[in-house]
């Protein structure tokens, strides 16, 4: 039976089950300490009012445990014999692509921390392209990997090898276009090359945030500069909107920091973290809708759309599940702490978990 403790460093809620002494927040990686009467632990009272039974009363109790015992050792031995027997029938029937059951959320990871081909250094950014091709990108080694969809490893190309350029945002087109935000700017990379093909401008130079791919090959970014804007550029890279303080000007409140993420008739979401909100625009740029807040979104790091119209958010570890309205629909455990992601035209989930690696999670059934 578990039970849920609050982190008394971070405020994250933490899962104890009974006849633990603490248990280990999944956020901040604190200890806490399990009380006493949630872990099964005697009290002192308990013990003194232990001692203090009948000595007569003990004896009679050990010669029925003595009774009991002989006579359960059958029952127990069949038991665990059966019980076995179940287990390996049920392993046998439920183990997946790399081996995790079937009632398991994830059906393949692949990675962990290391610097070699396969390894994560701080990944930071995930896309996929038509093929099914995923490109993890890491924070501070300009390093881009690619994979394909079974997460086997390809091979591996270098954007940058000064450890001052941070990549902070990555998404790529269907024909293997990867768009890559770092030093401020957007730029255009072969996908399987690493060739810089090309760089995106927004009329007041550097200041992109974030970048996403839309379906149909448009690029949505976004930008900040002493004002929170939106800018779209059509598949040959011109300019044909921007929504100048798309944030700020419809909540009044200054907006450093946003995520977007492009949807399937052209609509915008566009996410202020400084605003604990999501803003939703049409095609033409118009404000439509707005839903959120500091209860609902606590730290979401990722976000998009899949191809049923519906919005994913990353928040915190969990994944969020909206409607094109704005409703929330599930809050799911995904088993892993998941913050960056994209999603595959077959409903297929790639994130890149605290673990440094990279899970798929089939979003089918939701």
């Amino acid at each position: 039976m578990a039970v849920q403790l609050d982190c008394p460093s971070c405020g994250a809620s933490v899962k104890a089950r009974r006849g633990v002494a603490s248990a280990t927040c999944k956020y901040c990686g604190n200890s806490v300490l399990v009380p006493a009467h949630i872990a099964g632990q005697f009290t002192g009272n308990d013990a003194v009012g232990m001692l203090g039974k009948s000595s007569g009363k003990a004896a009679l109790v050990m010669v029925v445990v003595a009774v009991l015992l002989l006579a359960g050792i059958g029952v127990f031995v069949f038991f665990i014999v059966n019980s076995a027997q179940d287990k390996v029938a049920e392993l046998a029937a439920g183990i997946s692509l790399q081996g995790k059951p079937e009632s398991e959320p994830i059906l393949m990871e692949f990675g962990g921390t290391g610097t070699g081909p396969g390894y994560f250094h701080r990944p930071e950014c995930i896309a996929i392209d038509g093929n099914g091709n995923l490109f993890v990108g890491e924070w501070e080694t300009g390093r881009i990997q690619v994979f394909d969809s079974k997460g086997n490893f390809s091979h591996q190309w270098f954007f940058s090898e000064n450890e001052d350029i941070h990549l902070s945002a990555m998404s790529c087109s269907v024909d293997g276009l990867l768009y890559l935000v770092y030093r401020g700017e957007l730029f255009v990379h072969d996908g399987e090359t690493g060739e810089l093909l090309d760089s995106l401008q927004h009329p007041d130079r550097r200041g992109f945030s974030d970048v996403d791919v839309a379906p149909d090959g448009s690029i949505l970014a976004s930008w900040y500069c002493n004002r929170d804007d939106i800018i779209r550029f059509n598949c040959y890279g011109e300019a044909d909107l921007i929504i100048e303080e798309a944030i700020s000007g419809q909540t009044g409140d200054s907006e450093l920091s946003t995520m977007v993420a492009a949807g399937n008739l052209g609509e915008i979401y566009a996410f202020g973290s400084f605003n604990e909100a999501v803003l939703i625009f049409n095609s033409e740029g118009r404000f439509q809708n707005r839903f959120g807040n500091g209860e609902m979104l606590t730290m979401p790091s990722g976000m998009a759309v899949d191809p049923l119209g519906r919005l994913w958010m990353s928040d915190f570890g969990d994944l969020l599940l909206f409607n094109s309205d704005g409703e929330l629909q599930e809050r799911i455990d995904p088993g892993r702490s998941i913050y960056d992601f994209v999603i595959s035209d077959d409903l297929q989930l790639y994130g890149i978990s605290t673990d440094d690696t990279v899970v798929q999670l089939d979003l089918s059934n939701y």
